[in-house]
């Protein structure tokens, strides 16, 4: 296969997009990646509609976020034995179900809460398998000068669903109904499978054929604790997002510090996916940065910083901006971390490493968000970011003298 193009020494946003397996499995991520969201605000709105309870409403989350806990990896093992195209393939088929079924039980008026519950567990178990299968491809499909690339516009997916998808399926479900807003969930999803169909590369795991085990699961645990720069990004990560997870307090700051209500709350909740998207954008003009693990400190100081300036805001703008750098910072780290995992591991290993990646971040999150609930709880919630940024700054200070190679580290 050839990887390489003539005369483009130039790494620009869009190069990785000019290889043409790339970019069909790219736009197959797009879409369905708009049709999971698509489909996951008409649940929430669903069971809304049915039950009007907001703890339901935060079971419909929790069925969500289970499955990456529980099989995150054991799908990394998965991603790393059996053929990686042909899994993906089987993911977007997959996907076609919860929507054509929950589409099926609103138009019949049979639909209950315990079906979305259901089929939000099949969604996101789905999806559970399909990250880790997409992320080990990617080398395989671009030359290592372009991985950083790759990544970046693989990252700028999920972040630019959140955003469009709730946005198109607010309307869909104001203009045509929930049943035929599940239904055009599929319709995304078809032309993805189709893109997939089309790809040449193979996706074949390298090596000799491996079994699916415990052994391998450990196998990838034990790579992760070797490779000590991988280790110090996951170490980085998991101690600045457990004592700095911003997200679960911010409706405090709408109803409380500000006195902006619903709107305001809007607003703060989506400002971490625009600055999530500007840092992608940044990351996608500066073409590669070889100083990888400097660029992840740095990120991560700006994060604690960032923390900080929340917690000390008196207006709104200035916390609205203080959010949209925790999302800018946050997508810094997130792509240099996956890049580093996809250039330091072998091609045997890449699926547990990157899966190792989402089960870091999912079960951090979850226990950063008891943190930040309690911390707010104790202190309220500016003390509470106060206190996080000091935590965050003594974390990434530790880290780094515990394993000084993350600041020396360079790509080629």
């Amino acid at each position: 296969m050839n990887r390489t193009r003539p005369g483009e020494d130039a790494i620009r946003p869009w190069s990785s997009l000019l290889f043409r397996d790339f970019s069909l499995i790219w736009g197959s991520s797009v879409l369905t990646a708009i049709a999971v969201q698509i489909r996951n605000v008409s649940s929430l709105y669903q069971v809304y509609e049915l039950s009007g309870s907001p703890f339901q409403l935060g079971l419909t989350g929790f069925f969500q976020a289970l499955p990456f806990v529980l099989f995150g990896l054991f799908a990394g093992a998965v991603a790393d034995a059996l053929d990686r195209k042909k899994l993906i393939l089987a993911t977007h088929c997959l996907h076609l179900v919860p929507g054509l079924a929950l589409g099926f039980l609103t138009i019949t008026g049979a639909i209950q809460v315990w079906h979305i519950y259901l089929f939000a567990l099949v969604s996101s178990l789905v999806d559970v398998f399909s990250w880790p299968a997409r992320s080990a491809l990617i080398p395989r499909l671009v030359p290592p000068s372009h991985l950083m690339n790759a990544v970046t516009l693989n990252a700028m997916v999920t972040q630019s669903s959140f955003l469009v998808g709730p946005a198109i399926g607010g309307v869909l479900i104001d203009r045509i109904g929930l049943a035929v807003t599940y239904f055009s969930c599929a319709v995304l999803i078809g032309p993805a499978i189709l893109s997939v169909l089309a790809v040449r590369s193979s996706g074949k795991p390298e090596g000799k054929r491996r079994r699916i085990s415990l052994g391998s699961i450990v196998e990838g645990v034990e790579f992760i604790w070797a490779q000590r720069i991988i280790l110090s990004l996951f170490l980085l990560d998991f101690g600045v997002v457990l004592v700095g997870f911003y997200r679960p307090i911010l409706p405090i700051f709408a109803s409380d510090v500000f006195k902006m209500g619903a709107t305001g709350l809007g607003t703060l909740y989506a400002a971490p996916a625009v600055g999530s998207l500007l840092g992608s954008t940044a990351l996608l003009m500066a073409g590669d940065i070889r100083r990888k693990g400097v660029s992840v400190v740095v990120a991560a100081l700006f994060f604690a910083a960032s923390l900080a300036l929340l917690g000390i805001s008196k207006w709104f703008w200035m916390a609205a901006a203080a959010v949209i750098v925790l999302g800018f910072t946050d997508a810094i780290s997130v792509t240099m971390r996956r890049t580093v995992v996809q250039l330091l591991a072998p091609d045997g290993m890449l699926g547990r490493a990157s899966s190792l990646i989402t089960v870091f971040s999912q079960t951090t999150n979850a226990l950063g968000a008891l943190l930040a609930g309690a911390a707010a709880q104790l202190f309220g919630a500016p003390n509470a970011l106060l206190l996080g940024s000091g935590l965050c700054l003594i974390m990434i200070i530790g880290i780094n003298r515990a394993i000084p190679q993350l600041w020396r580290y360079r790509s080629y």
